[in-house]
């Protein structure tokens, strides 16, 4: 949201060509800002428009867009094989959470893990 309103700035010189030279340096500061002049003898009144603008909520409070699914959330249980190890080619996996406790691990994490993330519940950690 903006609001516009005017202001004023008033230049005097002692003759033409100071007035000329002021007028001009004020006229430049005003660029943008719809300057108009009307004279009166040696005096120039610069008649601009101000505009406030108000930041937009979602603006003032920029966070920093993190990207988590699943596969990044300590709950979720992958597929793993007969060996033991983890099956690459499976993308579903276990999840505490979820209605029938299974999930995608391309899926977005859940109100869950954000919850556990700020109240402290859950760290993060540097991968080696």
């Amino acid at each position: 949201m903006s609001e516009s309103y005017q202001q004023f700035a008033i230049v005097v010189g002692d003759s033409a060509q100071s007035l000329t030279e002021k007028l001009n340096e004020q006229l430049y500061k005003l660029r943008g800002k719809h300057p108009v002049v009307t004279f009166e003898g040696m005096i120039a009144r610069i008649c601009y428009e101000e505009t406030e603008r108000e930041p937009e909520p979602e603006e003032e409070q920029k966070k920093p867009v993190i990207k988590l699914t699943c596969q990044d959330c300590p709950y979720f249980v992958p597929v793993l094989k007969a060996d033991g190890s983890v099956d690459q080619r499976s993308r579903k996996g276990g999840c505490p959470f979820t209605k029938y406790k299974v999930t995608t691990r391309d899926h977005d994490v859940c109100e869950k893990l954000l919850n556990n993330l700020n109240d402290g519940e859950v760290k993060l950690c540097v991968v080696d």
